[in-house]
């Protein structure tokens, strides 16, 4: 499937209390560093776009990678004409949006209002943008740009210069970006702004707050090159000539074809064609994060904006992206399809400890230390076992060591607790909230740096940390099954509620938060007392009530209202803690149920704007589904092994960069719902894992279905 058969609306009906993705329509590059939506309505907040609203407000240039982390650095830009500035209209437009071209390479919109035919397609650093005005009526027509916080402007010969400061969170409240713009016949003595008070200055410079610029034009087409940069209006002007020899169709068809390029990694021959069709639009959710934060300097040399030292400086760097949520399924989904990017995302992790002191956990841009643990090490042990940049593991090992261990002068870096996990063995419920995630997430931690140790041959180091990531087990109640909070004084907490949400748990209950352990499920499952104890106690976890107490929240969140809504008992697929939670009962020596009901729970996604069934999170959730029509699933992504699953499509070609391997599914009905044979290149395969080794050797896996389950497959790992 081509990039231009790909509708980006998928999962952006959204609201505050319900989420279908809480996804943006971004039209971008893969990885670029700014994206483009279509805004609807700016007072709604994060929620500014609504893909059923006519409404149109212009193009909004954006940083925002989820609603509950915001924007930053960004503005909007509209065609528009008017009569007398000096009272300044009603701005806003209106679309057809069944009409409108919504592709992640091209963006086009007709406004009702002001006659214009707005076209965007975008590159790395910026856009072009042609604005057709097909009926000029009023005295004067171009661009609207509206800065939304701090700002400011001059004009050039060729059109204006915008600086733009709206960062609410970070190292450097001053952060901010340069944009360029050219405007071809571009009429200065008919252009000013309007302050925040709505008054009209006619001036070629100017800054402020919340200023909007009318910038005239006296061509009827017209079309705008645009550039951005974090470091300076002279960067920003660099990028910009890099863009000068370029026109609207050259441009859409060089970001078309880096689109394709990843989106042809995948070949799919299958008889459902909607289900084709969100395998697809999740492939290109799944290619937009991590966004670059470096540029390119006059050599064509890497250079970025240091926002805690606050100066340029050489290296990658790369940001929106939460680890809590993507070392899950995304970078697992890389080292597959895309290795050849792993090796500069980590370089550019590696540049955050190098100017901060500790790994990442939440970037936007810099550190907002959202979400428990350090997940960060998860994606480093999962390259460094599948044999990715090994050059860089000593580094980055280094880095993991130091980050799990000095305290920090803010907790939205490294370890919160760290003292007390030393010395208690779990972090204490009586000092810090999230307890049970913190120390499981610790625990995994824990095992990332082992597991980076042993493939840099460091056998007591590894042995040490291995040690350290069974500490989950000092929460684990044998009695109820559950992993509950303790005090510092060893004791458990109570009044215990297993479906209590937060105080103690992230986003969920103990139902969902209990099996984070994801390097030891079989001590887990052991400590539990056995296969048959975990089983039992999986199904009573999908089949109990999808109740929830809104405990530390005091509210119901969008998270409870979701897992009610899907109805899979406490099994909510619609937030990460869940996403590996059907592939257990295969640990317990019962793939069968995890067939059933990843079959089942993939009817949850389609391509749709309520494609997903929660957040979707940088293409977490997209990268979720992904390898649940693939037919297997990183339960532990440091062990770079895969559980078995069952695939979605009749027949699936992965292009890798010296093979293919072909995924083959017999018997491929809408009835059958388990797995009866696997062969792995032709010969028998009956254990219900596969290493990563494994797979990309493979030239074919050959899987059939059936009707019942073939319990003589069931060997467990």
């Amino acid at each position: 499937m081509k990039i231009d058969q790909i509708d980006i609306r998928q999962g952006t009906a959204n609201r505050p209390q319900r989420s279908n993705g809480n996804c943006l329509p971004y039209s971008g590059v893969p990885f670029g560093m700014n994206y483009f939506t279509v805004q609807t309505n700016g007072s709604e907040g994060a929620w500014f776009f609504q893909p059923d609203t006519p409404r149109f407000e212009g193009i909004r240039l954006t940083h925002q990678p989820s609603p509950w982390i915001g924007d930053y650095c960004h503005l909007l830009l509209m065609g528009v004409q008017w009569q007398d500035p000096k009272s300044r209209p009603d701005f806003s437009g209106n679309y057809r949006p069944s009409e409108a071209t919504f592709n992640a390479h091209h963006l086009a919109i007709y406004d009702d209002h002001f006659n214009v035919q707005t076209e965007l397609v975008p590159s790395t650093y910026g856009a072009i943008i042609r604005y057709d005005f097909q009926q000029l009526e009023l005295a004067h027509h171009g661009l609207m740009i509206q800065l939304p916080d701090q700002g400011g402007f001059k004009y050039t010969t060729t059109g204006v210069q915008i600086a733009v400061s709206d960062y609410h969170g970070g190292e450097d409240p001053n952060l901010t970006m340069y944009i360029e713009l050219t405007i071809p016949g571009f009429d200065p003595a008919s252009s000013g702004f309007y302050d925040d008070q709505n008054s009209w200055h006619q001036a070629t410079t100017g800054d402020g707050h919340q200023l909007t610029l009318l910038l005239a034009t006296t061509q009827a087409t017209i079309d705008c090159h645009l550039a951005t940069s974090y470091i300076s209006a002279e960067q920003g002007h660099l990028n910009l000539s890099r863009l000068s020899a370029a026109d609207l169709t050259s441009l859409k068809n060089v970001s078309a074809a880096q689109w394709n390029d990843y989106l042809s990694r995948v070949t799919i021959q299958d008889h459902h064609p909607a289900l084709v069709q969100t395998f697809y639009t999740c492939l290109y959710r799944l290619f937009l994060f991590p966004q670059r934060f470096y540029e390119l300097d006059q050599d064509n040399q890497p250079i970025h904006y240091d926002t805690k030292a606050r100066m340029a400086k050489p290296g990658l760097l790369y940001t929106n992206n939460g680890f809590w949520d993507t070392a899950k399924t995304v970078y697992g989904l890389f080292s597959i399809l895309a290795p050849e990017l792993l090796p500069r995302f980590l370089q550019g992790f590696l540049t955050s400890y190098q100017e901060t002191g500790f790994l990442p956990r939440w970037l936007a841009p810099d550190e907002r230390g959202m979400m428990p643990g350090n997940l960060v090490d998860s994606i480093i042990a999962e390259s460094a076992r599948k044999g990715i940049a090994l050059d860089l593991m000593p580094e980055l090992l280094a880095a993991m060591r130091d980050s799990d261990s000095k305290p920090a002068q803010s907790e939205r870096y490294g370890r919160q607790g760290s003292d007390d996990y030393e010395r208690l063995g779990y972090i204490p419920a009586d000092k810090y909230p999230e307890s049970v995630n913190w120390t499981q997430d610790y625990s995994y931690s824990d095992y990332c740096i082992g597991q980076v140790a042993d493939v840099l041959g460091d056998t007591v180091v590894a042995d040490t940390y291995w040690k350290r990531s069974k500490r989950y087990l000092n929460l684990l109640d044998a009695e109820s099954g559950f992993l509950r909070p303790k005090n510092s004084d060893g004791q458990f907490k109570e009044p215990f509620v297993p479906d209590r949400w937060g105080s103690d748990y992230t986003e969920g209950s103990a139902w969902q938060n209990s099996y984070s352990a994801f390097h030891d499920i079989p001590g887990l499952m052991a400590a539990l007392g056995g296969a048959e104890r975990f089983d039992a106690q999986l199904t009573a976890l999908c089949n109990t009530q999808p109740s929830y107490h809104v405990g530390g929240y005091q509210m119901v969140i969008h998270e409870m209202s979701e897992m009610a809504a899907i109805d899979y008992g406490q099994l909510a697929i619609s937030n990460q803690p869940s996403f590996h939670l059907p592939y257990l009962f295969s640990y317990a020596g019962h793939p069968e149920k995890t067939q059933v009901l990843i079959k089942q729970l993939r009817k949850l996604f389609d391509a749709s704007t309520t494609g997903f069934p929660g957040d979707e999170d940088n293409g977490s959730m997209a990268g979720w589904f992904i390898f649940a029509c693939l037919g297997f699933y990183p339960v532990s992504p440091a062990d770079a092994t895969y559980v078995l699953g069952i695939p979605a499509f009749d027949h699936v070609t992965l292009h890798l960069a010296d093979h293919d391997i072909q995924l083959n599914t017999a018997n491929n009905h809408d009835h059958n719902n388990f797995v009866q044979h696997v062969a792995l290149n032709g010969h028998d395969y009956s254990q219900q894992t596969i290493t990563h080794q494994q797979l990309i050797n493979s030239t074919t896996i050959d899987v059939r279905l059936g009707l019942v389950p073939n319990h003589s497959t069931t060997d467990n790992h």
